[in-house]
């Protein structure tokens, strides 16, 4: 069979796991890549340089060349909208191509995803075993079975719900991730993204998290972790095959399991011996990890800190960290000289100038390396939408609009009506780790206000620059390898296009 996986601006190790399975089976696989260049929110939109960097035309013609049996979508609530615009647009190219859509946001509402007409088959919750039975229904033909995890039509327009089975227990058992069809579109050498577990521990109101682990009717542990040897069997070709430089790991919680980390690191610093970068929560991380972490080749930290005021941060986010317990590991970080990236979430329901206030002050006294404001993004089944309601901020209509894609808050930009205040301190949080020290208590928010948009946005920009170079931010190395790399790649595919015919 032939099948061809859709990326939307970056690399998705759904994606790259589905495509091992499928490759597995010895199955022919296609990445159709979509990049978002200068329209990501990771920039401002510049609508004259995005469409000298779409590559739409090539990819509806290398498309038409292909004719794949099966077209895959994973999906998160920002990027549905431009899903289905493409795959409304590849069912005309390709008519007789089967189109099956998964993702997080298919998970929340499915039977929104399924309404569209050019959808075939939906996947909820985990998908490999969902998707390698798909491919089996798709080469039987005609049958009205139903398929785990998976919601589809039969002939006869009926919708076939399959049964939620529990989550995979063993993750040994899945492939490798494939990371060879992202050679032509991502920086693998500059930065390596991988996971060595699924699931989070914690139960954040505004995280997928929390609904996710309830989907299936089989009741079956959330939180599961590879073993170290099946880690470093992966890191091992990824450090021969692509000469990587730098690891992210992308799981929720890199350092939950206490006994398992010590025995990866120790293999880690032993056998790979590169940079890396993971995700911490203060509640637990001690001096003991942060040694671990370091000794291996841990240099950034990333962790949620999302709101200062400790009760709100509880009833709102259901979040169980103390400001001590910030505090805590911000001063251990500091001590053995791992970057910190704070996470911060910006216009949160019932969000005051005196909440803003008390975070400027908690952050002048207790800086981390990098702070990283986000947009508050409310995702369909969150607990937060609760309190969204509450506020006035969300109502039936805007909710009916954030479950087609719509009227939805981008992490990096607030897309939404939205009071200055909290677009005032958006900016002092983004760019007071780059102020010098003895000037950091003079930015207060009435300096702001009077700071103009064309004196802030170099300033902004300065400081994001600054910060990334003296903190070496895999970020920003990802950011400026992955634009160059992907402008190259459509500049090849625009002006030497009979290179490419059928690849894509």
């Amino acid at each position: 069979m032939k099948i061809a996986f859709i990326s939307i601006a970056y690399e998705s190790l759904a994606i790259s796991i589905l495509s091992a399975i499928a490759k597995k089976e010895g199955h022919d696989v296609r990445l159709i890549h979509i990049p978002t260049i200068f329209k990501d929110g990771l920039t401002r939109e510049f609508k004259k340089l995005a469409k000298l960097f779409s590559n739409d035309k090539q990819i509806f013609e290398q498309l038409k060349v292909y004719q794949p049996d099966l077209i895959a979508f994973s999906v998160a609530t920002f990027d549905y909208q431009r899903a289905l615009h493409y795959a409304k647009k590849f069912k005309m190219i390709c008519p007789k191509t089967k189109i099956v859509f998964g993702g997080i946001h298919v998970s929340c509402v499915p039977e929104v995803v399924i309404a569209n007409n050019f959808i075939d088959y939906i996947v909820i919750g985990e998908g490999e075993i969902a998707f390698s039975s798909i491919i089996k229904h798709i080469e039987k033909g005609d049958s009205s079975e139903p398929i785990v995890n998976t919601w589809y039509k039969s002939k006869n327009n009926t919708i076939i719900k399959g049964k939620q089975i529990g989550f995979i227990q063993d993750l040994d058992s899945l492939p490798h991730f494939d990371k060879e069809i992202w050679k032509e579109v991502s920086p693998l050498k500059s930065y390596y993204m991988t996971m060595t577990s699924r699931g989070c521990p914690f139960n954040c109101s505004y995280c997928f998290n929390h609904f996710f682990r309830n989907i299936p009717d089989e009741k079956s542990n959330y939180v599961r972790r590879r073993s170290v040897k099946h880690v470093m069997e992966e890191l091992t070709i990824a450090k021969e095959k692509y000469n990587i430089s730098m690891i992210e790991f992308w799981d929720d919680i890199f350092i939950f399991d206490k006994v398992w980390l010590k025995e990866f690191l120790d293999a880690y610093k032993k056998e790979i011996s590169l940079p890396f970068k993971c995700y911490i929560h203060v509640n637990l991380f001690n001096e003991d990890i942060a040694i671990q972490l370091k000794n291996a080749g841990c240099r950034w930290v990333d962790f949620g800190i999302q709101h200062i005021n400790e009760e709100y941060r509880k009833k709102y986010l259901k979040r169980n960290e103390t400001n001590a317990n910030i505090i805590n590991a911000l001063k251990i970080l500091k001590k053995h000289k791992i970057v910190s990236f704070a996470d911060y979430i910006m216009d949160l329901p019932g969000n005051t100038v005196e909440h803003y206030e008390e975070a400027r002050l908690f952050f002048i006294e207790n800086m981390p390396d990098i702070i990283e404001p986000y947009w508050m993004s409310y995702h369909p089944q969150t607990e937060i939408i609760e309190k969204g309601v509450e506020h006035d901020i969300l109502n039936d209509e805007k909710m009916n609009l954030i479950k087609v894609g719509l009227c939805h808050r981008g992490y990096f930009e607030s897309s939404m009506p939205t009071q200055d205040f909290h677009n005032q301190y958006y900016f002092i949080l983004k760019v007071l780790p780059a102020v010098p020290v003895f000037l950091r208590k003079k930015l207060t928010y009435n300096v702001s206000k009077k700071i103009t948009y064309f004196i802030k946005l170099p300033i902004f920009i300065y400081s994001i620059l600054y910060l990334g170079f003296i903190h070496k931010s895999p970020r920003i190395k990802l950011f400026f390898a992955l634009y160059s790399k992907l402008m190259i790649w459509i500049l090849k595919l625009k002006f030497i296009p009979h290179k490419y015919v059928g690849k894509i």
